[in-house]
């Protein structure tokens, strides 16, 4: 019954998602917010993910109680949404509390993910089936609101973006409160500069990060503009939705046939596949949008450009880092990729569509994607020395 409060978690706090990076960009201009206004406040997912996340793990480590920081994270998420949508006033009061609201939520992710996998006892299988209703939740929150936009409008948003974390809110108080062995005496010291050097430096760890801070650049543009740029083409709400929903559900897909791909090939070449997907996927965005069964085919790539990726570089950390550094290193990597890279693909982003037109944003992406997947060789080349061993010294 755990497991079940966990999958409807998932499943809301994603179907959230859903309804944030789709569609919070048209909703914002349907009630007359400048695309200055709309980057910024699509940025605040990315840029809260710089700190949060650090944020979050300290208290829930300090504390030794997860479960008490889901709950106040999903709550509070729950209320700055609820004033961003339906009281905000001014820009400045949208962007301050939809900034609150991405703070709030910014730490769920990795608190329920280790709470999840602690539930499941360590079985990532059992995880990943529990992890895929978030991803069902996404699709179907897309597929839903779609629908609903294309004929209603976008006048009913914040209701349904508000019931999906009170919805996730409702499922974390049934969570089982955390046991006092959660505490960890290695990993309590979260911010001390000796853990920082040694993940930052050794190896080929520079080049791991750099190509992480690259390709979730790419994704930054992606998740910020993707739908308002197929507005752009004269797609219909309910396309762009059908089109978010087959790129998670070819996610999905890989996710629950994982397993058996990545016995076939390493952790390195997975990510070089995801990087140079990522490049080929943005540069077929960026040059021909009018194709809407091409856009279906880029999207269809997000299981290699985000599953794949995603799986290989947590596998990646796991395998490599002491234990001792596991958790640092995964907040190093919520950090750099999706606080750092995914902010500046999102601001930078919103430049290229102005200087250069709308495709000019994709364009980048893709060459951001072509970065990464150079580094992503170097990085090869220079993991042929094992990382534990560089960090254990």
């Amino acid at each position: 019954m755990q497991l079940g409060w966990l999958a409807l978690f998932y499943a809301a706090y994603f179907a959230f998602v859903g309804l944030y990076s789709p569609f919070l960009g048209p909703y914002l201009k349907s009630i007359g917010h400048s695309l200055d206004v709309i980057a910024l406040a699509l940025g605040m997912m990315q840029l809260m993910r710089i700190v949060g996340p650090f944020a979050w793990g300290w208290l829930a480590d300090h504390t030794g109680n997860r479960v008490r920081w889901i709950r106040l994270g999903t709550f509070a998420g729950f209320c700055f949404a609820a004033l961003a949508f339906w009281y905000q006033q001014t820009p400045s009061h949208l962007i301050v509390l939809v900034l609150l609201l991405n703070l709030s939520i910014s730490g769920l992710v990795p608190m329920s993910d280790s709470y999840a996998m602690e539930r499941c006892a360590g079985c990532t299988g059992q995880y990943g089936q529990v992890r895929l209703y978030g991803s069902l939740g996404f699709v179907l929150a897309v597929l839903v609101f779609g629908a609903v936009a294309d004929r209603f409008g976008f006048a009913s948003y914040p209701f349904w973006a508000c019931a999906m974390l009170l919805l996730g809110f409702v499922a974390a108080l049934k969570f089982t409160p955390d046991s006092p062995r959660v505490t960890s005496t290695e990993n309590s010291v979260l911010f001390t500069g000796s853990g920082f050097k040694r993940l930052l430096l050794p190896g080929p760890m520079p080049l791991f990060w750099l190509a992480a801070f690259f390709m979730i650049f790419a994704h930054g543009v992606f998740y910020a503009f993707f739908s308002l740029y197929l507005l752009e083409f004269n797609y219909s709400e309910m396309s762009i939705g059908g089109l978010w929903a087959f790129g998670v559900m070819c996610e999905v897909v890989f996710f629950a046939l994982q397993a058996r791909f990545f016995k076939r090939f390493s952790l390195n070449t997975w990510l070089c596949v995801s990087f140079a997907a990522c490049a080929f996927r943005f540069a077929l965005t960026a040059a021909f949008p009018e194709y809407g069964w091409l856009m279906l085919f880029t999207q269809g790539l997000h299981a290699l450009t985000f599953a794949a990726h995603h799986t290989a570089t947590i596998s990646w950390l796991r395998e490599n880092l002491p234990v001792k550094l596991v958790v640092r290193g995964q907040a190093m990597y919520a950090t750099i990729a999706y606080g750092l890279g995914g902010s500046a693909g999102t601001f930078l982003g919103r430049f290229a569509w102005e200087w250069g037109g709308p495709a000019s944003a994709f364009a980048m992406a893709s060459v951001s994607g072509l970065i990464a997947l150079l580094l992503g060789w170097r990085f090869t080349i220079a993991s042929k020395q094992p990382t534990s061993a560089l960090l254990s010294g």
